[in-house]
This record gives structure tokens, sequence and C-alpha cells, in this order.
């Protein structure tokens, strides 16, 4: 008789509880187009934050960071993204979220994780992404071509380790598009370049990573022949790693090679800037 009393209990308590959960949305729903009705910026943000509080979800999430941002607070505006993306219910609105955090986080100089963020939801967003994501993402590239990428910001693209999108189509690896720069047609370091590569030693001989192998590819743009640009990719990546394993020893017998010439573009315009971002180093994980 005790055995069938605890169980009433138990489904009295689950009923009840699931019973007030749906209460809880309900009334967090109210209070999300409560704050959609409004006009005054706060008054958005007040309501919001006791729908987030009744029922965390991902509308009111994603809409206190879209205020926040238009309102210039981007400290909040990112951890706001990042809680919706939390309370994703699809690929779609992980990636939109994701795509917010990196578009923030660029505009704060933090680029690698802006571009890690971005590339991710270019990768989970189901076609075709929305325009400012591939122009956040262009942006963030541009500006990460005209810096040098520290050596703890390359570590944690990889420390961060694989990713996979919430409907587990994608599993994206850490990889980092690196703007090593060399001189005007050549296979030779220029003093930008030869920076960039002394960071990226930096991070590949971390602690965290020194038992790890990459693999690094040379990109071009798409001016001159297939075969020239294939030709200076296959000496770019060489000249990289000849410089890691000789400023970094350790490196030896970690690092593969390979040229893609003008085969992976990022990007097929005609632009300078098009090109710019086409010549790169991308290192990833080597098996």
């Amino acid at each position: 008789m005790m055995r069938y009393s605890w169980i009433g209990i138990l489904f009295f308590f689950t009923v009840w509880s699931g019973s007030s959960l749906a209460m809880n949305c309900r009334l967090g729903a109210d209070y999300y187009y409560r704050a959609k009705s409004e006009t005054d910026p706060q008054s958005m943000i007040d309501w919001l934050n006791r729908s987030v509080q009744v029922c965390p979800n991902f509308n009111a999430w994603y809409m206190l960071g879209l205020i926040h941002m238009q309102q210039g607070q981007l400290d909040p505006a990112i951890a706001a993204f990042s809680r919706a993306g939390a309370q994703a219910v699809s690929a779609k609105n992980e990636a939109l979220a994701l795509a917010r955090q990196g578009e923030l986080l660029a505009r704060t100089g933090q680029l690698p994780r802006a571009l890690r963020a971005l590339e991710l939801a270019q990768r989970f967003h189901p076609e075709p992404a929305p325009h400012w994501l591939e122009d956040s993402l262009k942006y963030a590239r541009i500006q990460t071509y005209q810096s040098i990428i520290p050596a703890a910001d390359i570590a944690y693209i990889f420390e961060t380790g694989t990713q996979t999108s919430m409907d587990g189509r994608f599993a994206v690896r850490p990889a980092l598009n690196l703007p090593v720069h060399f001189d005007f047609d050549q296979a030779k370091l220029n003093p930008a370049g030869s920076r960039q590569v002394f960071e990226l030693g930096r991070a590949l001989t971390r602690n965290q990573l020194n038992q790890w192998s990459f693999l690094l590819v040379g990109h071009t743009d798409k001016r001159g022949s297939r075969v020239y640009n294939q030709a200076l990719s296959d000496k770019r990546a060489y000249t990289v790693k000849m410089e890691l394993e000789r400023k970094f020893p350790s490196l030896a017998g970690r690092l593969e090679i390979r040229g893609r010439g003008e085969s992976e573009l990022l990007y097929n315009g005609e632009t300078e800037i098009d090109h710019q971002l086409n010549r790169r180093v991308k290192v990833t994980v080597h098996d």
C-alpha cells in the first residue's frame, strides 16, 4: 500500500511541475509580446527580463540582445545572445545567436573569437544565410587581415575543440584562416608575415597543444594561371612550415603542408579586398 502511495505522490508532483512550467511559459510569452508592443527601450528590456525570469526562451533573449546592441550596450548584448543560443530550438536559431555574438565580438576587437562564431553560424544556418551575417563575416575577415593575431587567440580557437550543430548535421573542427603576408608574388615572408608566423608558433607550442599535429594549407587569389597559383601556394605553405620549425624546433614532425592554389576561394569578386582575403594560410588539426 505504501508503495502505491509513493507512486501517487510522485505522479502528482510530476503533473504539477509540468503544469506549473507550462503556466510560467505562457506568462513568459505574455511578457514577451508586451515588450514587443512597447516603444521605450528600457520598458522593453524590463518586460523581456521578466519573460526570461519566468521561462527562459530564445525569442526573449534574442530580442534583449538586439535592444542592448541598438543601445550600444555591447557586453550585455553578447551575454543575451549567448543565452539565446543556449535556448535555441533549431539550428537556424542557434546560427542567428552565434552570428550576432560574432558581429559584436568583432566590434570589440576580439577577432579570432568573432571569426569562429561567424564561420560556425555560416555553416549551421540553412541556405541562404542572411546578408547581414555574410557582411559581418567579411568585415571580421578584413579586420583580421589588417592585424597580427596573438598566440593566445590562436590557441583559443584550437582549444575549444570541435563544435557540433544542435541538429547534429554539422561537426566543425577548429580551424583558422591566417593572413600571413608575403612579398608581392613571392614565397618570402615580409615583416608582418614573419610576426604572424611567430605568433602561430607560440600558439602551437603551448602545453595544451604540444601533442597535436597541424596541417598548413596555402591559398592564393585567382589572378594568374591555375598552374602558377598552385605552385605558389605550395611554396608559401612550405615557407611557413620551415620558418615555424626554425624558430620552434619542437614543431618538427608535427606539421604537414598542402597547397590549394585558387581552388578554394573565400570570395569570387574582383576587388582588391576580395583578392587579399583569398590569400591566406589555413591552419587545421591534422589526424
